[in-house]
C-alpha cells in the first residue's frame, strides 16, 4: 500500500525510497522521503514497517540513515507529520510538534541535528525555541478548531501525552512576536 502511494505521488524515477533488507533480501522496513533541490528541507513522507517486522528497531535504523544522508548533503531542516498512533515512537526519539495540519496530523518542522538523529532529543531539550521554529503558520494555523468531535477527543489526549513536546503555544507566541 505504501509503495503504491509513493509511486502515485512521487514516482520511482524521481524519488526512491530507502528499504532495509535482511540477509535474504526480504524487505523489513521502508522510509519514503525526499530532499528538495535547494537542500533546505528533508521531508519524511512515510515510514512503513510490515506488522511481522515491527518492534525490532528497523524504522529507527532507517531514520538514522536518512538523517546521515541529510547531514552529508548539508540539508538545513526536516519536516514530517505524524498520526496519533505513531506518536510514542517519534516522541521517544525527541520529536516535537508545532500543531496539527488540516487533516489532524501532528506537524514537526525542525533543524537537522548536527550530530544526527541521536542528537535530536538533546537538541530539542536545550535549543532556544526561536532557533527551533522556522515554520510557516499556514500549515497549522487554526486547524485544531476544525477537528471533528472524535478528532478533538484524540487531540486532547495526545496533547497530554506529548506534554512538553507539543509546542503549539510557543509557536503562536513566536508568530505574534513573542
Amino acid at each position: 500500500m505504501s509503495l503504491d502511494w509513493w509511486d502515485r505521488h512521487f514516482s520511482w524515477k524521481r524519488h526512491k525510497c530507502l528499504v532495509l533488507c535482511d540477509e535474504d533480501n526480504r524487505h523489513l522496513c521502508y522510509v519514503f522521503f525526499n530532499i528538495d533541490r535547494y537542500r533546505m528541507y528533508m521531508t519524511i513522507h512515510n515510514i512503513f514497517t510490515p506488522l511481522v517486522t515491527r518492534r525490532h528497531g528497523y524504522a529507527h535504523e532507517l531514520l538514522n540513515e536518512i538523517f546521515e544522508i541529510a547531514l552529508e548533503k548539508r540539508v538545513r531542516r526536516f519536516k514530517l507529520t505524524s498520526i496519533s498512533t505513531s506518536l510514542d515512537f517519534y516522541l521517544s526519539l525527541g520529536f516535537v510538534y508545532w500543531g496539527v495540519n488540516s487533516v489532524g496530523d501532528y506537524y514537526c518542522d525542525l533543524p537537522v541535528p548536527q550530530n544526527g538523529l541521536g542528537a535530536l532529543l538533546s537538541m530539542t531539550s536545550v535549543t532556544d525555541i526561536h532557533t527551533l521554529i522556522d515554520g510557516n503558520i499556514s500549515k497549522i494555523n487554526g486547524n485544531e478548531l476544525n477537528l471533528s468531535d472524535t478528532q478533538m477527543q484524540i487531540y486532547e489526549k495526545d496533547k497530554i501525552k506529548m506534554g512538553k513536546h507539543y509546542l503549539h503555544s510557543a509557536f503562536l507566541a513566536k508568530q505574534q512576536g513573542g
